[in-house]
C-alpha cells in the first residue's frame, strides 16, 4: 500500500463504541434473536423428512457370550494354523461380524500375531488369505477350528467358571 493512499473500506460494520456492554443488547440476546429468526425461515419438506423404514430399526443379536477370561484361555493355546506356541490371539468366526460387532466369543479359536518380519495367519485369516476356496470354505474352517478349541479348553479342564457350555448344536450363522 502507498503512503498517503486512502484505506480500502471492508464489508463489516463498524461497531459503535458501548454498544456491546448495553444492557439490553447482550449477546445471550442477539444469539437468540439470530436463532429465531433461522427457525422462522425453516420450512419442513418431504424430501428433508428422513422416513422410518426398516432399516432405521436397530438389530439385535441373540445373546452372545463376550468372555474376556475364555478370551484368555484361547490365547494361551497354540496355532490352529500354524502350531505356533506363545503368541497366539483369540481370533472370531469371520461371519455375522460388522462394525462394532463381535461373534460370540465361545465360537473363535486361536490364530498367531504377526511378529517382526513375519505375518501373523490371524491377519491372514481376517482378510480370507489363509484358506482357500472362498468364503464358504473359511467359514467351513473357522467353525470347526471353533468345535476343536471348546473341545480342548474342556479337555484340559480349563472352562471359565460361571461361563455357560456351548450348544454344538446351535447355529453360528
Amino acid at each position: 500500500m502507498k503512503r498517503g493512499a486512502p484505506m480500502r473500506r471492508t464489508g463489516f460494520a463498524r461497531r459503535v463504541a458501548g454498544a456491546a456492554s448495553s444492557p439490553v443488547n447482550t449477546r445471550e440476546e442477539r444469539l437468540a434473536s439470530r436463532a429465531a429468526r433461522a427457525m422462522a425461515e425453516v420450512v419442513p419438506t418431504a424430501s428433508s423428512i428422513a422416513p422410518v423404514t426398516a432399516a432405521c430399526v436397530p438389530v439385535l443379536k441373540a445373546m452372545l457370550v463376550d468372555s474376556k477370561p475364555y478370551r484368555r484361555v484361547v490365547a494361551g493355546l497354540a496355532c490352529m494354523w500354524c502350531g505356533l506356541q506363545g503368541s497366539s490371539q483369540h481370533a472370531h468366526l469371520n461371519r455375522g461380524k460388522g462394525l462394532g460387532l463381535k461373534t460370540d466369543d465361545r465360537t473363535g479359536f486361536p490364530l498367531c500375531a504377526s511378529r517382526p518380519g513375519v505375518e501373523g495367519c490371524h491377519v491372514a485369516y481376517d482378510q480370507y488369505r489363509l484358506v482357500e476356496g472362498g468364503n464358504e470354505a473359511h467359514h467351513a474352517y473357522g467353525l470347526e477350528w471353533g468345535r476343536i478349541t471348546r473341545a480342548e479348553i474342556l479337555s484340559l479342564g480349563l472352562w471359565p467358571i460361571n461361563l455357560p457350555l456351548w450348544q454344538e448344536t446351535t447355529s453360528s450363522k
